[in-house]
């Protein structure tokens, strides 16, 4: 049985890396590069660097809406250290091996010296299912794109695929999310926390919109904010299907085909949907540097403090007994 398992988690590990390599092979075979190398060409450098900055500053209300979060629980941890977790996170969903996700690296590195652990690590869930609940109520955005009809997203099962995979495991964990729900529930029960985290959110998400929309108007592609905004909603939707490293190839292949039914060309497409893949990419290296310059530390730290609390548990257990 163990067998069997090892040899589904290498397939799917192979489908997961094959998955990318074939829609990126199926950009890099369709698209004329010596068309795209003037477009490149011909984008200001400051709007590249605008795309940049609103990338980044929408990275920075994550970091905000996190520290609300756990400010609302009685969790004090400074700003900028968040700030640097969410870039360490963005680094790691990147750059290192899908073993590692983001959302772990910054849950364990919060945990660090906290009388409320649950609530750190759980803190961490909080936040992206906000941003998961801010985008679903952008769905709307969705009419005002060209070739996209309602029918043909209502058959999309790319939803339910990406939350198949986790709920299989939910009669195991029923027990211990409960404990966690009674914990953090001020969360998701309070219009004091809701209201602030959706504007959080909308905010973060609105910033990264700005980004990508940047990189069109640089490559002069007839597009709206909004319209911009609606395809990168959907993009952002299509990678939520674990088949790739970090919808690595979903996204861009989403995005390519979204822009060329908004009247780009096709190389126009293919140009905008790798540029922000860059930017992305290039913002997170600012987490790369923290995680080289003292992740041994935070996660030794990390490490510690779960074997501290462990020990506490053990010894008050065998004091009771």
């Amino acid at each position: 049985m163990k067998h069997k398992k090892t040899r589904l988690q290498i397939l799917w590990s192979a489908i997961r890396i094959l998955v990318p390599i074939g829609l990126m092979g199926w950009i890099v075979t369709r698209v004329d590069w010596d068309k795209i190398w003037p477009l490149l060409d011909r984008i200001p450098v400051w709007m590249l660097v605008t795309s940049m900055v609103l990338f980044l500053l929408s990275q920075a209300v994550i970091a905000l809406r996190w520290h609300f979060l756990l400010s609302f629980q009685g969790v004090r941890i400074p700003f900028l250290y968040l700030l640097g977790l969410v870039f360490m996170g963005a680094f790691a969903s990147n750059f290192l091996p899908t073993t590692i996700g983001g959302d772990m690296v910054r849950a364990l590195v919060a945990m660090k010296g906290q009388e409320k652990r649950t609530v750190a690590a759980a803190s961490v869930i909080a936040d992206r299912l906000y941003n998961l609940l801010g985008m679903t109520l952008l769905v709307p955005l969705i009419l005002t794109l060209k070739g996209i009809s309602w029918p043909a997203l209502g058959k999309n099962t790319l939803l339910t695929a990406s939350f198949a995979v986790s709920g299989s495991k939910w009669t195991k964990l029923q027990e211990k999310l409960q404990g966690i729900w009674q914990e953090t529930r001020g969360w998701f029960t309070s219009p004091a926390c809701i209201l602030p985290a959706l504007a959080f959110s909308w905010l973060s998400i609105g910033l990264a919109f700005g980004s990508f929309w940047t990189i069109t108007v640089g490559l002069d592609i007839p597009i709206s904010y909004w319209q911009a905004s609606a395809s990168a909603l959907l993009a952002y939707f299509a990678a939520l299907v674990p088949l790739a490293i970090n919808g690595l190839g979903i996204q861009e292949g989403s995005l390519t085909v979204l822009l060329v039914l908004q009247g780009a060309s096709l190389e126009q497409a293919a140009a905008a949907a790798i540029l922000i893949r860059l930017v992305t990419m290039g913002s997170s290296l600012l987490g790369g540097i923290r995680l080289l310059l003292d992740g041994q530390h935070l996660f030794e730290q990390s490490r510690l403090g779960t074997a501290s609390n462990g020990n506490q548990r053990g010894n008050s257990n065998g004091n009771a007994l």
